[in-house]
């Protein structure tokens, strides 16, 4: 049996041949190479032997990851979709009194996962780094306002570089996970794996918060902590509760029907119990967004359902969640909060002091019009808008509405000219949800939510790829006649017909 030695296997990574090894000359290749391993060994055995037993454990975790999502990114996404809602949060200290520095799992993983990508694209050189998707321009021109508004923050001193250093982060996630699940999804069957891995973490989220009805009165996602968060969970609830719907409404088994409405059915407790106001505000318009979207058959079952749960709401609902409404017009006073009220209506505590930031907010903001404070610039604001709006100025605050509208657009169109069945399903349901979350947005900072957002960019990806799947018989692009583009928006009745593309 051939033996070879140590040398034999690693000289041919050196680029140095045997004959050259003879003459004298250096395999410095080999040496560097033996030098970083011996270094990184030294200081991997320092590192375990002087930090908290978790970050060990991490750190060989992120290795495994990585190697995985090199060779089989798909299989490593999947990990990811369960990670999005089962992942625990650790506290990695608090920046200020209002703005604390929470890590989850999830947000390790997609770091891993981006490394992962590139590493990819290094070696399969016709690989995309960045692949092509109809909103590009939009989400380049928001990331380029929110970088300069936060630049213009650090030189004014409004920021502290460090705080926002890592919102920017956050920021920049949701997006590495759309281009991640964007670049990855190369057929129809990866993305109907997605679909069914999305589907099955939130029947297992439904049935963890049915538990909790009983014990805590007021439900929230997986691994919360001590203080949950109720209404991250029903947002997250409704957007995918229209998913669910849309993809209800286009299925052409008895048997697949059935299932999509048992889930459905099944969101409703512990979407009632988690007692959130934003969440229940954002599921009119949605709902009834997905009628108005809706080409199926079964609109009209939707409208029959929507017109019982209105009676069914006036005399079964449960009177925690009356209460829970009735206290939004319940004024109380407080020394510190001055009551609102709006056309004759007082408001309660909590919604004066929101309305109150936002009237101080406003003031603020015209000192800064055109690029705002910059991330982390001023004290944090419940309201996604308002919030964008002084901490990016208009120009931020539009680049944002520019990217949700175009996307938006993009996604009806999916859904208008698709004829397979689960993509309509998604494609409607999410343009429904959208519309939901845009309503949840007005008194939440939704869109830096990761629970809500890290399925919500995800499935974007898998919408806004789907032109470019291999069966698809959909055009990448379209133009559009103004009428047309009205008719995007506020849904067409009567027969489908095709959208005018180039």
């Amino acid at each position: 049996m051939l033996k070879l030695s140590l040398k034999d296997h690693l000289l041919p990574l050196t680029g140095f041949s045997k004959d050259r090894m003879r003459i004298g000359q250096a395999p410095v290749a080999m040496v560097a190479a033996v030098a970083v391993m011996a270094a990184f060994c030294l200081f991997f055995g320092y590192f375990i032997s002087v930090a908290p037993a978790q970050f060990p454990l991490l750190a060989v975790v992120g290795l495994f990851v990585f190697v995985l999502a090199f060779f089989r990114m798909d299989v490593a996404l999947v990990l990811l979709i369960i990670a999005m809602l089962f992942s625990p949060e650790i506290s990695a200290g608090s920046l200020s009194r209002s703005r604390e520095i929470a890590i989850r799992i999830e947000d390790f993983l997609i770091v891993i996962l981006a490394m992962a990508w590139f590493a990819r694209a290094a070696v399969h050189k016709n690989a995309e780094v960045i692949p092509k998707t109809a909103v590009n321009g939009w989400v380049g021109l928001y990331c380029a306002a929110f970088f300069i508004s936060t630049a213009n923050g650090i030189i004014t001193s409004h920021v502290n570089p460090l705080k926002a250093f890592f919102y920017i982060l956050k920021y920049l996630e949701y997006f590495i996970l759309f281009y991640l699940a964007a670049g990855t999804i190369h057929s129809k069957k990866n993305l109907y794996v997605y679909l069914a891995a999305l589907l099955i973490t939130f029947a297992c989220v439904n049935i963890y918060a049915s538990g909790q009805v009983q014990l805590t009165g007021r439900v929230s996602a997986p691994f919360e902590g001590e203080v949950g968060e109720p209404n991250t969970l029903g947002g997250y609830q409704m957007l995918m509760l229209c998913v669910t719907l849309g993809l209800f409404c286009h299925a052409r088994t008895r048997k697949m029907s059935l299932l999509l409405g048992i889930l459905a059915v099944s969101t409703l407790w512990p979407f009632l119990n988690t007692l959130s106001r934003a969440s229940y505000m954002a599921l009119v318009p949605a709902y009834l967004m997905l009628i108005i979207y809706n080409r199926s058959p079964r609109k009209n079952l939707l409208i029959i359902v929507f017109l019982l749960s209105v009676v069914a709401a006036g005399l079964f609902m449960p009177q925690k969640v009356r209460d829970r409404i009735a206290y939004t017009f319940k004024p109380q006073y407080q020394e510190t909060i001055k009551t609102v009220e709006i056309m004759g209506i007082k408001l309660d505590p909590s919604s004066s002091a929101r309305w109150n930031d936002w009237e101080r907010a406003i003031y603020k903001w015209k000192k800064a019009p055109f690029f705002g404070y910059g991330l982390t610039g001023t004290s944090f604001i419940d309201g996604q808008y308002i919030n964008n709006l002084i901490e990016l100025g208009g120009v931020g605050f539009i680049s944002f509405a520019i990217l949700i509208w175009g996307m938006h657009r993009e996604v009806l169109r999916v859904y208008r000219g698709s004829d397979d069945w689960v993509v309509q399903g998604l494609s409607l349901g999410f343009a429904a949800g959208n519309i939901g979350i845009l309503f949840h947005a007005v008194t939440a900072n939704t869109f830096i939510l990761i629970r809500i957002m890290e399925p919500y960019w995800f499935m974007a990806a898998m919408i806004l790829i789907y032109p470019r799947l291999e069966g698809s018989t959909m055009p990448l692009t379209s133009k559009m006649s103004g009428r047309r583009n009205i008719d995007m928006v506020l849904g067409e009745t009567g027969v489908s017909r095709p959208v005018d593309a180039t």
